[in-house]
């Protein structure tokens, strides 16, 4: 069995674009506004709400068994709380005062440990404390003035949620204090034994990305851009999302893009090459500050020198590097065909907005190329493309291989190259890994016939519009 992938190649589509902050924010635009790629759609200084912890043992001074546990707490996951909200009160008798654990902020309850006597809660952002102080001393019972005896962290250092602050040895065992959320330690005192902690301020933004007309408008988070355009899907790619006009930087789909082909008037273009790109080619490009390249193919190491590291099988598009790749066949020479070649001739000049992300298996994330006409036009010819829909449909079906099929293997040692299907052995076959697997017997494009497990194969079946 195989993994069935539809590659799409748009001449005429419906473009919507998703726009959304992570946390709530500032809206910058209205419905019915026409807006340009490098547009800002919000924008907020909100950082996304981290996790609270609560430590179970030290609110109740003891600790519980998960019975106990069950019994005290009065909410579940999922559950929305407010600051100070009662989450249970521990009672050791029916004579004693009871411990009473309240919500230390406004959020959600995000798990409960009952081996590890925890209650996470994921903190509302938009209501999220600038600061924290912790009561390391009352909490270990020790002198305020020996608390630097006890931590674990010092000021200015950068502090997550549920990392111990603290730890002293009390009657045998040891307590720990625990940060209660992300930050930076401010401040340590000594004559209250207490330490600050402050949470950063990042602000972030969300651009338009695409360009076209706003069809709604999310209150506080973003809004969805819609335009009629054109598409094209890649096999990989690398880099996030990215604009610029899209410039022929080689003769044909055949042509190959080195050092000498890149020009200094390229900065903030995307160069469309033909069958291959070189290493010094990337380099001279980041350098100028091209903002992508769409290629036909590309030397996997290449990439890997270009980036300085490994690449994640499958999983790219947070790679740190400020030009974004599209490889539109596979790895090697490779020409670009005539199809996604010839629609991207004929857009020459425009703008085209990329996205290198791509997810093999997951959700099956390709990388795009959108190329937005900037408004949005009805036409009865002109193909549906909602992101909601093409997300599910692009989601890898399971499918049966047929001899004579086009696939692409999708892991090593054969990653990114291009084959046809020749044969189907009846019989599980020994692989690499020792494991007796199902395979097929497949011709490479440079000729190579080798054995590959089905399941490290996709099935491509193109689909196109006319014109």
């Amino acid at each position: 069995m195989a993994f069935s992938s539809n590659l799409r190649l748009l001449q005429k589509a419906f473009l919507k674009k998703t726009r959304k902050l992570s946390v709530p924010g500032e809206v910058l635009v209205t419905e019915g506004q026409t807006v340009n790629p490098g547009d800002i759609i919000a924008k907020t200084d909100l950082v996304p709400g981290g996790p609270r912890v609560i430590d179970i043992t030290a609110e109740v001074g003891k600790k519980l068994t998960p019975e106990e546990i069950d019994k005290l707490i009065t909410k579940k996951p999922g559950d929305k709380v407010t600051k100070q909200e009662v989450l249970g009160v521990y009672r050791r008798g029916f004579w004693e005062s009871g411990r009473t654990i309240y919500s230390p902020c406004d959020g959600t309850i995000e798990y409960i440990s009952k081996t590890q006597r925890r209650i996470i809660i994921r903190e509302d952002p938009r209501s999220a404390a600038p600061m924290s102080v912790v009561a390391v001393a009352s909490k270990l019972s020790i002198w305020p003035w020996t608390i630097r005896m006890y931590t674990t962290a010092n000021e200015g250092d950068e502090v997550f949620a549920g990392q111990v602050l603290a730890a002293a040895s009390n009657i045998g065992q040891m307590d720990y204090v625990y940060s209660p959320m992300t930050g930076v330690v401010e401040r340590i005192c000594p004559k209250s034994g207490t330490i600050t902690i402050v949470r950063p301020v990042r602000p972030s933004q969300v651009k338009a990305h695409l360009g076209g007309v706003v069809t709604q408008v999310v209150p506080e988070y973003g809004a969805v851009v819609e335009a009629t355009g054109s598409y094209l899907e890649g096999v990989f790619g690398i880099g996030g999302e990215r604009f610029g006009e899209i410039v022929l930087a080689t003769d044909g789909p055949d042509g190959d893009l080195d050092e000498a082909g890149v020009d200094v008037s390229y900065k903030g273009k995307v160069l469309v090459a033909g069958r291959f790109v070189s290493l010094e080619a990337l380099k001279k490009a980041r350098m100028i500050g091209v903002s992508g390249i769409i290629t036909g193919g590309i030397n996997n190491l290449d990439l890997v020198q270009f980036l300085g590291k490994e690449i994640i099988v499958g999983i790219t598009g947070q790679e740190d590097t400020d030009l974004t790749i599209i490889v539109m066949e596979g790895f090697g020479p490779m020409p670009m065909n005539e199809k996604a070649w010839n629609l991207l001739a004929s857009k020459a000049g425009k703008v085209a907005s990329i996205d290198g992300t791509t997810h093999i298996r997951a959700g099956a994330v390709r990388p795009q190329v959108l190329i937005s006409d900037g408004v949005l036009e009805p036409d009865p010819s002109t193909a549906p493309w909602p992101e909601e829909q093409v997300s599910r449909a692009d989601r890898p079906l399971i499918t049966n291989l047929a001899v004579g099929d086009r696939v692409r293997c999708v892991r090593r040692p054969y990653f990114g190259l291009w084959g046809v299907v020749l044969d189907l052995p009846s019989d599980p076959l020994p692989v690499e890994s020792g494991s007796h697997m199902e395979v097929a017997l497949v011709r490479l494009d440079d000729g190579r016939e080798v054995m590959i497990a089905e399941a490290n194969l996709e099935v491509f079946r193109e689909i196109d519009t006319p014109a």
